[in-house]
């Protein structure tokens, strides 16, 4: 019962402690009918934590947040509801509820997650949207947070293969971090995937919010993948989290003296992590699912192009640009030229590299 799950959340009760709230009443109805009428709730919240959920109620909590939903075209899913996918159960602080926009039925495929470091070599981005088009070819759902760098370009990937992807926010569903990637947001919803968050839709996302988002994208998948990971990179919280429920974790070898790919080569050193170095190592680690890949190439033939991308196409022809100097170059407002770039690179027509920069 949503009503149940968001009045819980709003009141915020951590996760973990709103399913045993839900599981001392029997089921989310119950808790939903019978929390006011009786002491017994005392059993299992604080003093502190029900005069939280009275102040929801009283504020009209409940009934003003499904309008806002309705209002932004969003919806939610519960843990109690058919749809929510049983691997996400599985792990050890699942969430109880997910805001979601787009193709619910994918929590229900076969997923890898693609993550990596936000700052990333050209090797890194290339190589993660390779994995990403030929394992989406053959047919599995890619996962992963929208971050800049490794997660854009798996994203990307998918999208050019014209397979599925799901992107985990860190924020709500409205405010997409970063800014950059709200056009990426769009072409994920347009081509059929899934925008997913544990926050609602108009939430800021804090520091916080991605480490616990990381057990999501762990959490939904199958397997994890690193293409590339820096010593630090917050991408290795979601190979914890991955590690800890039992999950498959992938890392792609690169360069002994690149600090892009430490965090990568101590996976493989500690024998963290399968060393792979072709989309179908990872697709040999799942035989029962029967999944081929398409050895087709995946060059893209440039369809005729508008006169903005043409323009773009010039300006890149010399020389790799950072974002500012295309804009510049180009004439274009951000917005716009966000919008472009994000086209062309689904079309294959441009490279995202790291620190912002493009080329050809």
């Amino acid at each position: 019962m949503k009503q149940a799950y968001i009045l819980l959340s709003l009141a915020k009760i951590p996760p973990k402690k709103q399913v045993e709230v839900i599981n001392f009443y029997g089921s989310s109805e119950e808790f939903w009918n019978n929390w006011q009428n009786n002491d017994e709730i005392l059993e299992v919240l604080s003093v502190e934590e029900i005069s939280s959920l009275k102040d929801v109620i009283i504020e009209n909590g409940v009934e003003r947040h499904l309008k806002g939903l309705k209002a932004t075209n969003s919806d939610i899913i519960c843990i109690d509801d058919e749809e929510y996918p049983e691997l996400l159960k599985q792990i050890f602080d699942p969430p109880t509820l997910l805001y979601f926009k787009g193709e619910i039925k994918l929590l229900k495929t076969d997923c890898i997650a693609i993550v990596g470091s936000r700052v990333c070599s050209k090797y890194g981005a290339e190589q993660a949207e390779k994995f990403a088009f030929e394992l989406s070819q053959a047919g599995l759902t890619i996962v992963s947070g929208l971050a800049e760098g490794i997660d854009g370009n798996a994203h990307l990937g998918a999208l050019k293969a014209k397979g599925k992807t799901i992107a985990v926010l860190a924020g709500g569903l409205n405010n997409i971090y970063p800014a950059i990637h709200t056009n990426l947001a769009k072409q994920i919803l347009e081509n059929g995937g899934l925008l997913l968050s544990e926050n609602p839709p108009s939430y800021l996302p804090k520091g916080f919010n991605f480490v616990q988002r990381n057990r999501i994208i762990a959490g939904l998948s199958l397997g994890v993948f690193v293409p590339e990971a820096g010593f630090k990179s917050g991408s290795l919280h979601t190979v914890n989290f991955a590690n800890d429920n039992g999950r498959n974790i992938f890392a792609l070898p690169g360069r002994v003296d690149s600090k892009t790919s430490v965090g990568t080569n101590n996976l493989i050193k500690n024998m963290q992590g399968c060393c792979v170095c072709e989309p179908a190592d990872i697709i040999s680690q799942f035989p029962e699912y029967q999944l081929s890949l398409n050895k087709k190439t995946n060059k893209v033939v440039p369809k005729q192009l508008t006169l903005y991308e043409q323009i773009i196409i010039d300006a890149l022809q010399i020389e790799e640009l950072h974002f500012d100097e295309l804009a510049k170059k180009c004439q274009l407002d951000t917005k716009t030229l966000n919008s472009l770039l994000t086209t062309m690179q689904i079309r294959g027509l441009i490279k995202k590299l790291a620190g912002n920069f493009f080329s050809i």
